[in-house]
Parts: C-alpha cells; structure tokens; sequence
C-alpha cells in the first residue's frame, strides 16, 4: 500500500512540472487575434497590412476584409498592452490595442472579445484618391509628339505630400516618376522625365513638396521622354509615383514592409499597400 501511494505522488510531482492541472502551459496555449478591417473608398481592391508590435508578426486582409494573427511560440512571459496597427500608404494609420496578462488574453479588454475577435469593424479613412483619366491615347502613347498620362487626384484629408515635378521655364508643371509594371513577366522599367533646353543643358526633374487640403481635386499630368523609354512587347500598368507622409509610422511597421526603400522610387515601391487605380497600355510590337 506504502508503494502504491510513493508511485502515485510521484506520478503527480512528474506530472505537474509539465503541466497545470488547472490549465494549459501558457507558453504551449495558441492565442488567435481576428476582425473585419474596411478601407473606405477602396477602388482598387487593396488588402490592408496588419503588423503586431513587439512580435515580428504580420499578415493582410484577405478578399472579405478579414484578417487572422495566429500566436504560439511568440507568446512567452507578455503581459501588458500590445499595439496592432492597419495600414494602407494612402490611408490614415490606425490601430487598437489587445491585452495580455501572463501570456494570456486579458479579460480587461476595450477592442478585442475575450476570444480574441475585435468587437467591432474598423474603418480605414483615406488620404488621397488617385486615378488614371482613360485616355484614347494610351494605346498611340508613343505616336505622339508629347505623350503623357494623367491622374485624377482628389484629397479626403489634408496632407502632405512628396512628388517628382518637371517644369518647363515659366510654363505649366508636370509631375515626374513613372512605373512600367509589365504585369505578365512581373518586370519593371522607371521613367523621370529629363529633356535639354535650346542650350543644350541638361533639364532634370525634382523632388517637390506638396500640401494639399481636404476636397481639393485636381489633375497629375505626367510626361513621357519617348525617346528615353523603350518598353519590350507586354502589357503594363503605369504607376505614379508619389509619398504621403504620415505624421508618425512605427520603425517596426516599416521594417516589416520592407525597409525604408518601400517608399523610394524602386522595386519595392509596389511592394507596399497603396490603393491606386493605375493607367495601362499594351505593346505589341
């Protein structure tokens, strides 16, 4: 009798350093974060990025605006508030906060239900709208004499902004810094506009500040050098590019999108969410 109840303390001592009879191992426990996240305005089908501080974790939305943050191993010895942010290059940052205790969902919760689903949709307010004008030339774009591709552009928030602009003496501006994506072989070809004056000198475009205010509208015209642009047989979309600068984006966020060059004129810049309804053109010969 004396052995058996050795037998089975011990079995109890082995068991409980493994195990809460209680609960789980926190540090084993899956902890699931979820919810519905719309862009307003959205146009050209965007999915919002969706970055959880302090974990290196992030994910988008899918095609009904949900997203789903699934944690196991991240979670060990968190207790506090953690930030999650939403974000669109041309939309308002925003975030909500969830709740840990003991690597665990806090019952104390002012987003997120206890099972972690966010109690309520979030809605993402754009900054600026910006989208390609049809043009019948888009087809003849190098047929003409100076071809160009314009963006209607109007503001639902007052922002500010950074642009390539060209200017010709005394005459209109036009703004600069093209993306040909050929969207068959997933390529890119860059396009600033540069010329020469009747001198000879060498005319280059330049990076402008722009402060644009709520409901202002207006029209983007950019320029095209054909003789500096040579497009391979395909089919494009033309991306303007363009900065919005928000007043405040984590340094981890931005890690997470890539580094800073996402907002560079490069590569990367298409790597990063920005809900903008681009021109395209097809080369066939």
């Amino acid at each position: 009798m004396k052995t058996n109840i050795i037998l089975i303390l011990l079995f109890l001592c082995a068991y409980s350093c493994t195990s809460n009879p209680f609960w789980d191992d926190p540090s084993k426990s899956e902890i699931t974060l979820s919810g519905k996240i719309v862009p307003e305005n959205i146009e050209a089908g965007t999915r919002v990025f969706v970055w959880l501080e302090g974990f290196n974790v992030h994910t988008q939305t899918n095609e009904d605006d949900e997203f789903m943050i699934t944690l196991n191993d991240e979670v060990e010895d968190i207790s506090g508030p953690i930030k999650i942010y939403f974000f669109i290059h041309n939309y308002i940052l925003d975030s909500v906060t969830v709740n840990f205790t003991n690597s665990r969902l806090s019952s104390n919760q002012s987003y997120f239900s206890s099972s972690g689903r966010l109690l309520d949709t979030r809605y993402l307010k754009k900054i600026i709208s910006c989208n390609a004008i049809p043009n019948i030339q888009f087809n003849d774009l190098f047929e003409i004499e100076m071809p160009l591709v314009e963006y209607d552009i109007s503001m639902h928030q007052s922002a500010n902004i950074d642009i390539y602009r060209f200017s010709f003496g005394d005459s209109l501006d036009y703004k600069s810094g093209l993306i040909f994506h050929d969207i068959s072989v997933d390529t890119m070809i860059f396009h600033r506009y540069t010329t020469f004056d009747d001198d000879g000198l060498l005319i280059q475009d330049q990076t402008y500040p722009l402060s644009l205010g709520m409901n202002d509208h207006l029209i983007w015209t950019y320029l095209i050098n054909s003789n500096q642009l040579h497009l391979p047989q395909g089919e494009y979309d033309i991306v303007p590019y363009f900065q919005v600068n928000h007043p405040y984006l984590p340094i981890g966020l931005i890690n997470a999108l890539g580094g800073h060059d996402i907002f560079t004129f490069s590569e990367k810049y298409l790597d990063m969410p920005n809900d903008v309804l681009s021109a395209t053109i097809v080369i066939d010969q």
